[in-house]
């Protein structure tokens, strides 16, 4: 893997990035489509004219460059790329559209695109803005990559190393290409799926379509400024609860359901994170009932453990009135996230399960002789040394992200357990507020929050290499890499 160690070539970057321009065209064309149908030209014709110029820049720089074959590094750069740019491209007109300054439609677009859910937005900006950031969190939750592997690359190495930076080594079909197509029919559905069971519950159509596109997503957005909690009765906090574990879950598992029911319910991520769900729903409370706040079972309790847990972020409460003991429960939660493979964040319940295997067979080999091996596996899968390694590097690097960003909000003034609170959030893309998240918030909390919802989505690695000096400078130009069709 020595391309690890060397720079970047720009070019073969910027190719690809090229086809990411074209597929972006699409995202911004529906909600310049929505804007028409709201009746909100001026918004149509902002987004209508984004979508042209992105159009124009990616088929120029996909006309003048030519194909490459990209390495591993190249690859992990481009998914580093594709978010903030992501975001850049759709605070355009979201800022023309609105009027709000354009870093707080950054932070929204990036809170779209990472699927978080933190918000600075004003109290009415429209049911434009509203569908739009709804529809980033959608198309943020499956990854826009899925759409350029899907459509514009051909099978081949480069399409394997752009869908391993972005999904990792998980595939449900031969190619990488009939994986990301599955994947995506298997999020159509289980958007369908949710979409009818809102309005079912008695949510309006435009409501259930936007609410849909943020619980699938594990995203968090609502239509309504007190999220969840204005609705009346439970019917509605089920329908969206079902909603967000249906995206949580990894989309992997879900071929198996109807061939093979057993493999899915049987599956020990899933049945972790279940496990970790009900455990915590009965902490959170007893939590409650010690503060004698009123609170139902279900919408006040279940619902917000399951928001955590999937990082969907949804509320019904006012968090800011929480105790510190109630808040550690959602804290803990957020931290977990939800599965492999799905489109939840948090550190993931596969990665809790490895720890608590490398914990016990530490703990087991202090009673064996030295030479004695003790493999360990999850499962059918056997855990090599490396993902060890990248266990170990990941907790480190998530915990001193989380402790500095929290000391940067406990520098503003902000105590200790909120200032976790919003870091943990935001780092796990969950989207839940102590209240301290909004518009009048200081542009330095609001960039360190837009960095950790960058973290916690892309994942730290790739992330960490956009910045390094050593991938971008002193590359020798390999004409071979240059593949001619």
């Amino acid at each position: 893997m020595y391309e690890l160690h060397t720079p970047v070539d720009i070019k073969a970057v910027a190719k690809y990035m090229g086809y990411f321009f074209i597929a972006f065209t699409f995202v911004l064309t529906v909600p310049m489509i929505a804007a028409f149908i709201l009746r909100n030209f001026e918004a149509g014709v902002y987004y209508g004219i984004t979508a042209i110029t992105v159009f124009i820049a990616g088929y120029a720089i996909y006309r003048s460059l030519p194909d490459y074959e990209l390495e591993t590094k190249e690859s992990l750069i481009i998914v580093a790329l594709v978010f903030p740019v992501s975001a850049f491209l759709s605070a355009i007109p979201m800022s023309l559209s609105t009027g709000m300054p354009f870093f707080d439609a950054f932070f929204e677009s990036v809170s779209a695109v990472t699927t978080t859910g933190l918000s600075v937005a004003p109290a009415d900006p429209g049911p434009v803005f509203l569908f739009a950031r709804s529809w980033g969190q959608w198309v943020g939750g499956i990854g826009i990559i899925l759409v350029v592997l899907s459509v514009l690359i051909s099978p081949g190495t480069t399409a394997y190393r752009i869908y391993k930076a972005n999904y990792g080594d998980m595939k449900i079909k031969p190619t990488v290409i009939s994986t990301t197509r599955t994947l995506g029919k298997v999020y159509i559905i289980i958007t369908l799926i949710s979409i009818i069971l809102l309005i079912l519950s008695g949510m309006s159509l435009f409501d259930s379509i936007c609410h849909a596109l943020c619980s699938v997503s594990t995203g968090g957005f609502s239509t309504q400024t007190d999220s969840i909690g204005a609705y009346q009765g439970n019917t509605i906090p089920v329908a969206i609860s079902i909603s967000c574990l249906l995206g949580a879950v990894s989309f992997v598992l879900y071929p198996y359901l109807l061939k093979k029911p057993k493999k899915f319910f049987m599956n020990k991520e899933l049945r972790y994170f279940l496990s970790f769900i009900v455990l915590s729903s009965m902490l959170f409370a007893f939590t409650l009932s010690r503060e004698n706040l009123v609170h139902d079972t279900f919408k006040d309790n279940l619902f917000q453990i399951i928001s955590a847990a999937t990082t969907a972020g949804f509320s019904t409460l006012d968090l800011s009135v929480l105790s510190e003991a109630s808040k550690s429960v959602l804290i803990f939660m957020m931290w977990i996230g939800g599965n492999i493979g799905s489109t939840a964040g948090g550190i993931k319940v596969f990665r809790i399960i490895l720890l608590f295997k490398v914990v016990q067979n530490v703990l087991l080999r202090l009673f064996l002789p030295r030479e004695t091996i003790t493999p360990m596996k999850i499962e059918d899968h056997v855990i090599e040394s490396n993902e060890i390694y990248n266990l170990v590097t990941f907790m480190l690097f998530y915990t001193l992200i989380l402790v500095a960003s929290s000391f940067i909000f406990m520098l503003y003034g902000v105590n200790t357990s909120s200032a976790l609170f919003e870091a943990s959030s935001a780092l796990g893309t969950v989207g839940l507020s102590s209240g301290v998240t909004g518009a009048t918030m200081p542009f330095v909390l609001k960039a360190v929050l837009i960095i950790n919802m960058l973290f916690g989505r892309i994942e730290i690695i790739p992330l960490m290499l956009l910045f390094m000096p050593g991938t971008w400078i002193n590359r020798k130009r390999n004409n071979k890499r240059i593949v001619k069709i």
